[in-house]
């Protein structure tokens, strides 16, 4: 009999690359849940054989209909979604809260987050569950004991994490991580995050402190490779917590591999204040950038929390050939002609 996982956003980034693995590992099924089966990524999706329905993160029913005979899910919430696709719904909850709009998406990511878990959590859907993994960051205010208290997107999802074990026992005991690295497409959102062409052609990574201000980064090619994750933590035991990394290297690594995999000069690290890091973000989101990246150069991405492994620990092989194929085969026109 064939086993159903069932994933959160499957139109999205993780929700796709978690299809598409699933798609080519027999003795599996694939129910989808978007809150528009009629668009067009749902359409083609339920062209290739995946059940496709409507459900709705706000909406727990919604999702334990949707659960129900499930062996795996796979749930990820958004946080920059009220922030970068507003509505005119999210803007004026915003307006009537009179709260920034990261600080509405952290109430939001927790509260959808846990919509998710309590409707696996009810006895129907446990019934058959056997594995509930969640995409999650980690709880920066907590593993920098309070230093950093304003990196939002990562503490919401490290919340949501405490409150499952914390008020959902059953389902954590079927509950794994993964904690997703940087995504490599980071620069299509924001220049800064990846290379830059410098006036005399040559292309530089600007980097906050310059080689001061270097630390290793765990490089994602998430639309290729959260799958794959998954697929690792519902192969093994529940109760894993895995770093979701293609390969980990400085910005000097990655420039170097860069230039060298697309034959472009290399100009090497330029320092830049943290001023000009933030400068061109909206302001309500300076602080905030701010502490992400004290956080990580401080702390690391996971803040030094010792229960996390690495793919290969749960035999999904990475390497940084990952991201030597994401180069060659990502379209870089607008970095190359800047």
């Amino acid at each position: 009999m064939s086993k159903l996982i069932v994933i959160i956003g499957i139109t999205g980034i993780q929700g796709s690359s978690v299809a598409a693995t699933f798609l080519e590992t027999p003795g599996w099924k694939i129910r989808g849940i978007t809150r528009d089966p009629s668009k067009a990524a749902a359409v083609a999706l339920s062209e290739k054989g995946i059940e496709v329905v409507k459900a709705d993160l706000n909406d727990v029913d919604s999702l334990k209909a949707a659960f129900l005979g499930a062996t795996a899910i796979f749930s990820v919430t958004d946080f920059w979604a009220p922030i970068f696709q507003p509505t005119a719904a999210s803007n004026a909850e915003i307006e009537k809260r009179g709260v920034p709009p990261n600080r509405y998406a952290y109430d939001l990511e927790i509260e959808q987050g846990m919509n998710a878990a309590i409707a696996a959590s009810d006895p129907a859907v446990l019934k058959t569950l056997t594995h509930f993994v969640y995409s999650a960051l980690a709880d920066a205010t907590k593993w920098s004991k309070g230093k950093y208290k304003m990196n939002l997107h990562f503490e919401s999802k490290g919340k949501v994490v405490e409150r499952i074990q914390e008020e959902l026992p059953q389902l954590a005991e079927r509950l794994s991580t993964v904690q997703i690295g940087m995504y490599t497409t980071n620069w299509k959102i924001n220049p800064a995050m990846g290379p830059m062409k410098r006036e005399d052609g040559k292309f530089v990574f600007r980097v906050v402190d310059g080689e001061q201000g270097l630390s290793k980064v765990p490089y994602v090619v998430t639309r290729k490779d959260t799958g794959r994750f998954v697929k690792g933590l519902i192969e093994n035991p529940p109760g894993k917590n895995m770093l979701g990394v293609t390969h980990s290297m400085t910005q000097a690594e990655y420039l170097d591999l860069w230039t060298k995999t697309l034959n472009v000069p290399n100009g090497g690290i330029e320092a830049i204040t943290m001023e000009q890091f933030i400068s061109k973000m909206p302001p309500f989101l300076h602080e905030e950038m701010h502490d992400t990246f004290m956080f990580g150069r401080e702390f690391g991405w996971t803040g030094g929390d010792e229960s996390v492994v690495l793919p290969e620990e749960l035999g999904v092989e990475t390497s940084v050939q990952g991201l030597v194929d994401y180069f060659k085969e990502e379209d870089w026109s607008t970095v190359l002609s800047q």
